[in-house]
Formats: structure tokens, C-alpha cells, sequence
């Protein structure tokens, strides 16, 4: 599920040639790779993982400055990046909010993720057991294989939907309990399609067409794909100091023809939109309880097709007004047909990310209430 958080790659912004080396930046320490590789297997193997062979992994995210950038070596034909960052709290937070199934990735992830389904059911019931494992200070594996679409890249407007092989383990650091989620594609992605930031990306409002292309002057024909991504997240957690120091391992192989466009400077510009969101989320004082999050989205599950969309008119009323919008979406919203291709799954993703906005107390379109509260747009 960070699983869902690594593949970010709504990140990429392609670039002009293939992979080049970000200039100026420091590699990791080839001592490193063994156990990338060996990390790299958990997601498809039948083995337990051994946190033994993580120490020294584990050493160098726990010692890494915040906000560090480093190069990679590319992976077959992926360009790689490594970025570092803390966030205040402990991982038990962590768990109950990234990894529950009964709340939806884009909660934590809004700018990253449009969507995230376990492919195999019973990947949720255990996940369910990550905090009581947590809480025991025991070793714990979780596999499953995930279906995941990103959020529109910010520069290209391009969005994609792909399966990948997810491994989420906890275990007992030097400092604390720490976290490692793995996450392999396992092949290309579907074909790219356009896709719309509406204003700036902090506000977490995006458009979805199922038209192919890249929402790009001079682009518009591209049949772009992501062709394979790797990645590699650890949360070392010290609980002395009630903070956890956090690493992102990144190999990513996306372009046309074939060729690779990312570079690694896209890569880490990708990870720190990425860490923004969600550092504003889980540190925030005002974020809701669990619970709560998970009880609403089960309410707004449950309302009918042509309730959700009488709530959603005027989020998509709000959005046509902004006037940064191409002449398709526009012509979409203003039809009504963009509405009315929305499905409940789209319908609750809107409405709960404008609940989660107002709660954090960040500029919300509309307002969205539990049962027996009125809903209202946004004056």
C-alpha cells in the first residue's frame, strides 16, 4: 500500500532522452545493492524475509540527512533514484492510516494515487494484522498483488493504471520497529491516457478521460507506457525521539517507443511531491481518527449511484468555473457527460478527499457531512 505510495509515478515528467545521470548528486553506497536485490524477491518468492540481511539498509536510511537526494544504478533499463525524508510520529500511526484496508490509498497519498485494489481478498484480512504484530514487536510478512492508477503528471497531464507484485513486512530495528514495502510491476502498463491537474496540485483536484495521449501541446499523439518500475520504501522508526526517518528506493522505465524518457531528477522531483502530501496528512493534529475515516467512507459507499452524483455536481460545477481547463473537459463537464460516466467508486473518491480537505482545514469545493449533516458547496 505504500504499495500504493511508492509507485507515485504520476511523478514522471518525461523528459527528452533517456535516462541520464542527475548531475551533482551522490550515489549509494554499493554495499547497498545485495540487499536491494534480495528485497527486490520478497514479492514473488515463498520465502519469510530475514531482517538480518537488512541491517545494513536499515543503517543507512536511519543515518541519512532529511531531504537527501542520491543517484542509483540503472535496473534493467529503469533510472534510479533514492530520496530521504522524516516524519514526526511513530509507526503504529503509520499502519493504522497507509496500510488499513478499510481506508483507500488516496487518503495519504491524494496527489499520488487515483486508486488501489488488492487483487486477492484475503491480502486485506492480513493487513489486518500488521498493528497487533507491530505492537508485539514481531516479524511480520504480507504479499498480494495490486492493481493501482496514478494520479495526472503535473507536466504532461498523462496517467496510468498497472499491476504490480506488493510485499509489506514489519520487524524489530535498532531503534525502533521498522516497516519495508516492496512493490515490483509486474508487466507494462496499460496505455497512457490524458488526464487533468485542475489548478495547483496541492489542492488535489484532478479530471480522467479514457482518451489515449498525453494532455500535452505537441504530445497529444503519444502512445506512452510505463514499461517497468521498481521500488523499495523503509520506515525506520526511533522511538526515543518520537520520529521516523523514512527512505525511497526508486527504478523507473517510462517513455514511448520503447525508450526510456525518465530521468533521475524526475524520479526525486516525483518522490518529494509525493512526501509533501503525505507528511501534511499524517502529521497533521486536525487529521480525523481512523475510525472516523473509515466510517465514512463506508457511509458514502452506500449511498446510491444518483445521490453520490447530486453531492459531486457541485465539486464539478466549481472545477468548470476555474477556468484552467482544456476544451475537452470542459465541453465534458459542461454536457454533464463527465458527471454522468462517473461510477460510485470515482464518485466516493471526490467526496472523501474534499471531506479529508476540510478536515485538515485546507480549502475544500464542497462540503461533505456524516448521515444526518447537511451537505453544502463551499461559499
Amino acid at each position: 500500500m505504500f504499495m500504493r505510495f511508492i509507485c507515485l509515478l504520476g511523478l514522471l515528467v518525461f523528459g527528452t532522452a533517456a535516462a541520464a545521470q542527475a548531475t551533482g548528486l551522490k550515489s549509494i553506497p554499493d554495499s547497498l545493492y545485495p540487499g536491494l536485490e534480495y528485497l527486490l524477491t520478497i514479492p514473488s518468492s515463498n520465502s519469510d524475509i530475514a531482517p538480518d540481511q537488512l541491517s545494513q539498509i536499515v543503517s543507512f536510511v536511519a543515518s541519512s540527512e532529511a531531504e537527501t537526494s542520491m543517484s542509483m544504478q540503472d535496473r534493467e533499463k529503469a533510472s534510479g533514484a533514492f530520496y530521504s525524508f522524516t516524519l514526526r510520529g511513530d509507526l503504529s500511526r503509520v499502519v493504522d492510516y497507509v496500510y488499513n484496508p478499510e481506508i483507500p490509498v488516496y487518503v495519504t497519498m491524494p496527489s499520488s494515487v487515483r486508486d488501489q485494489e488488492w487483487l486477492d481478498p484475503a491480502t486485506k484480512d492480513a493487513l489486518k494484522l500488521l498493528p497487533k504484530a507491530l505492537d508485539r514487536g514481531e516479524t511480520l510478512l504480507v504479499r498480494g498483488t495490486e492493481r493501482e492508477i496514478i494520479t495526472p503528471d503535473a507536466n504532461t497531464g498523462g496517467y496510468y493504471s498497472y499491476n504490480q507484485d506488493r510485499a509489506v513486512a514489519v520487524f524489530q530495528g535498532p531503534t525502533g520497529p521498522v516497516l519495508v514495502s516492496v512493490g515490483c510491476q509486474t508487466e507494462p502498463s496499460e496505455i497512457g491516457r490524458k488526464g487533468c491537474v485542475v489548478g495547483e496540485d496541492s489542492d488535489w483536484n484532478y479530471l480522467y478521460s479514457d482518451e489515449k495521449g498525453l494532455n500535452k501541446t505537441g504530445l497529444g499523439w503519444v502512445d506512452s507506457y510505463m514499461y517497468n518500475a521498481y521500488s523499495i520504501i523503509v520506515f525506520v522508526s526511533d522511538s526515543s525521539t518520537g520520529t521516523i526517518r523514512v527512505g525511497s528506493f526508486k527504478w523507473l522505465n517510462a517513455g514511448w517507443a520503447k525508450v526510456n524518457m525518465v530521468k533521475q531528477s524526475h524520479i526525486i522531483n516525483g518522490i518529494k511531491r509525493f512526501t509533501a502530501d503525505f507528511k501534511a496528512v499524517l502529521e497533521s493534529s486536525r487529521l480525523p481518527a481512523a475510525q472516523e475515516l473509515a466510517a465514512m467512507y463506508r457511509e458514502l459507499k452506500s449511498g446510491s449511484v444518483e445521490t453520490l452524483r447530486q453531492m459531486v455536481a457541485p465539486y464539478l460545477a466549481a472545477i468548470e468555473g476555474s477556468g484552467t481547463l482544456s476544451s475537452s473537459f470542459k465541453k465534458l463537464l459542461a454536457s454533464g457527460q463527465y458527471l454522468q460516466n462517473m461510477n460510485q467508486q470515482e464518485l466516493v473518491k471526490v467526496l472523501l478527499k474534499e471531506y479529508l480537505k476540510q478536515r485538515l482545514g485546507r480549502d475544500s469545493l464542497i462540503q461533505v457531512a456524516l448521515a444526518g449533516q447537511h451537505w453544502t458547496p463551499q461559499p
